[in-house]
């Protein structure tokens, strides 16, 4: 890419004032991956410097409103390929890309996804300015696209997902779409599939709704069978509930995944010298 683009923000002088090739990194990075915009894994047809096939060469972009109106589209569309596999999205997503035979106006800004992509881009080159020139000990972090989105368009924690689920449609739909969610995502970044997202959505309920937290710590235990924490507040649960029986089977599984957990063997045998 050439040294000469520069991106330009809506403010921040210092910005503006930094050398060419350090901010069409700073684009790169934002998208998430340096090696997918310098070397795309796959050309769409026209791509940049190439003729559409039978074609004349693709139109240089138009309506930039962050890069400078300079921008090639052999500079930019790299570019905007990282964007797209750090969201997990393609280009229709923000443009209007119909296909072959459809309405293609990459200028248009009639969808709402693209007009937020300029508020999250500027957002992102404020944050790593912040990072460069207030927090010397960062050590060289930046911020991209995939530092919150993770591969997915909207970058919501998993909990917060299932707690708006069970609030809208109970918690057997919330448990279904956490079977889905980690069939489709598990093994990437996306979601937390940990034993910590399922407790942590426990700890949420277990005053207000108990029954609703041991849903949540049976379901993490079927995936994380070796999950002491679980069970033993499982076992906590069950016995505030007056479920000594349960407590008890809950916090020796408990043991059995932990053997040194001092605090389920204190549990255990405060529930055995009062069963």
């Amino acid at each position: 890419m050439s040294g000469r683009v520069r991106l330009q923000p809506d403010r921040g002088a210092s910005m503006t004032r930094a050398l060419p090739k350090a901010l069409i990194l700073s684009a790169v990075m934002i998208a998430g991956s340096i090696a997918s915009a310098q070397t795309p894994p796959q050309q769409p047809p026209g791509a940049p410097g190439r003729q559409g096939r039978g074609g004349p060469p693709q139109p240089e972009p138009t309506n930039l409103q962050v890069f400078p109106k300079e921008t090639t589209r052999a500079q930019i569309v790299p570019i905007m390929q990282g964007w797209t596999q750090a969201l997990g999205v393609r280009c229709d997503y923000c443009h209007i890309d119909e296909g072959r035979g459809g309405r293609q106006d990459f200028a248009a800004d009639e969808k709402a996804p693209k007009k937020s992509a300029r508020v999250m881009l500027r957002m992102a080159m404020d944050i790593n300015n912040k990072l460069k020139t207030e927090l010397t000990s960062s050590h060289g972090v930046q911020v991209g696209c995939v530092t919150c989105h993770r591969g997915v368009p909207v970058p919501k924690q998993i909990t917060d997902i299932l707690a708006d689920t069970t609030t809208e449609k109970g918690v057997a739909a919330a448990v279904d779409q956490y079977r889905d969610l980690r069939k489709k995502y598990y093994g990437s970044s996306a979601y937390d599939f940990s034993e910590n997202g399922l407790i942590t959505l426990a700890l949420r309920q277990r005053q207000a709704k108990p029954d609703e937290a041991l849903q949540w710590l049976q379901l993490n235990v079927e995936f994380n069978p070796k999950s002491a924490r679980s069970y033993l507040m499982m076992a906590q649960i069950q016995n505030q509930k007056g479920d000594k029986d349960a407590a008890i089977k809950s916090v020796e599984k408990a043991i059995e995944a932990e053997p040194d957990n001092g605090q389920a063997k204190q549990l255990l045998q405060q529930l055995k010298g009062g069963h």
